[in-house]
């Protein structure tokens, strides 16, 4: 009989998180658990209709959180009664708001509780530092009985213990359970807060490379095209691309910039454009699906990821779309940020610059314009280390075999 593996993820769909679909496609491929999907809120985001066929694996636990009083005092009264007759110890002991402060007092805990006491799965893989912590106290509250396994890919130990307190996650640390990050700089961060070295592994957030064709030989430059896939928050450092790109003006080198992406900083870095002198050469196309994106890819010659850290602490993971471009065949220029120095073989596939630096940007970006045959090098190259070390088969296999080593642990 097969074992029962259920993926806590929160939202959902995410636009930005077909790597966590990818894997979970992957994993259902395999046949070896049945899968379920659980959520908190649909997010009604448009995703890649490849992923649509994950709906029927999904269930919805409300949370009391975000809702009128009255609307958590009715779904706590039928958790209540629920719990009374199928885990009543539950009750008291979801409502203990000296351990659980915010999540006893507005009954949080007490809803989800009658949710999970049914789920009755044999691994719980929980995505994000939050719905893992929520998991660690279900699971001490004796609603989850199956093995914890706890995923974090970044702002949630980067921002969350900065903003929370550093105990944040102190009683998830100390559950019994294991714990992935997705770099090495998630890792670091990770035992900086109280993780346990000995009970990570490195699990790479993932693609599915033949989602990507390899494209061989870059399009004939007519113009130079660059391009950039993030959301306009802080972190994404566009101050400094688009700096980078008024360098090339002026070095006469004609190129269009494409960027995709929305985010609260949009118009913010439409007007820098314009004080830059390079709103002509710049393309600002909003949000789109990934088989759109992936047409971008196609036709750029370069992709830039000027990646920050952000005032408040907020950084980058493993920048997923820096393997994407990569997988097509792109050579990239980034920064040395965090997880970078994992995802772009330096020199090799493409180069790493210091962050807030737009000389530095520009450098690289006017050698790569000159140097048509060595973007093609780093192509080939950028193409086989994503298919080595993030296609989803890949990645997969090796957290299979870290659902076999909790398993063993926990039974």
């Amino acid at each position: 009989m097969k074992k029962k593996l259920c993926f806590v993820l929160g939202g959902f769909p995410v636009i930005s998180h077909p790597f966590l679909y990818n894997q979970i496609m992957e994993v259902i491929q395999g046949q070896q658990y049945e899968v379920q999907i659980v959520i908190f809120r649909f997010t009604g985001e448009k995703v890649h209709a490849i992923y649509e066929s994950l709906n029927p694996k999904v269930v919805v636990f409300p949370m009391a959180t975000g809702r009128k009083f009255a609307e958590r005092c009715r779904l706590a009264t039928e958790a209540f009664f629920s719990l009374l007759f199928k885990k009543p110890s539950a009750i008291t002991k979801s409502l203990n708001f000296f351990k659980y402060d915010k999540n006893a007092l507005n009954m949080n805990y007490l809803v989800l509780s009658k949710s999970f006491v049914d789920m009755d799965a044999d691994i719980v893989h929980c995505h994000f530092g939050p719905n893992a912590r929520m998991a660690a106290d279900l699971k001490e509250i004796g609603v989850i009985q199956g093995a914890l396994l706890s995923s974090f890919h970044g702002a949630d130990i980067t921002v969350f213990p900065k903003k929370f307190g550093s105990d944040y996650y102190k009683r998830l640390f100390q559950s019994k359970g294991l714990f992935t990050g997705n770099s090495g700089f998630i890792i670091s961060k990770m035992i900086e807060n109280g993780c346990p070295q000995e009970l990570i592994e490195k699990i790479p957030e993932c693609l599915n490379v033949n989602q990507f064709q390899y494209r061989g030989k870059a399009p004939k430059r007519t113009i130079f095209k660059i391009l950039t896939v993030g959301r306009f928050v802080e972190k994404k450092g566009y101050e400094y691309s688009l700096r980078a790109a008024a360098l090339l003006k002026e070095r006469g080198v004609l190129f269009e910039y494409n960027i995709i992406g929305e985010g609260p900083l949009l118009e913010q870095m439409k007007m820098l454009a314009v004080q830059l002198g390079i709103a002509d050469c710049m393309k600002f196309n909003g949000a789109l699906k990934q088989d759109v994106v992936v047409t971008f890819y196609q036709s750029a010659h370069v992709f830039l990821l000027p990646s920050v850290t952000a005032a408040d602490g907020d950084t980058e993971g493993q920048g997923l779309v820096l393997q994407e471009a990569q997988a097509i065949g792109l050579p990239v220029v980034a920064t040395l940020h965090n997880g970078f120095p994992d995802s772009i073989v330096d020199g090799i596939t493409g180069y790493l610059v210091p962050e807030k630096d737009p000389q530095a940007l520009f450098e690289k970006l006017l050698f790569l314009y000159n140097s048509e045959e060595l973007c093609d090098e780093m192509g080939a190259k950028g193409r086989l280390f994503v298919e080595q070390n993030f296609d989803s088969g890949v990645v997969v296999s090796k957290l299979l075999d870290l659902y076999k080593k909790i398993l063993v642990n926990y039974e």
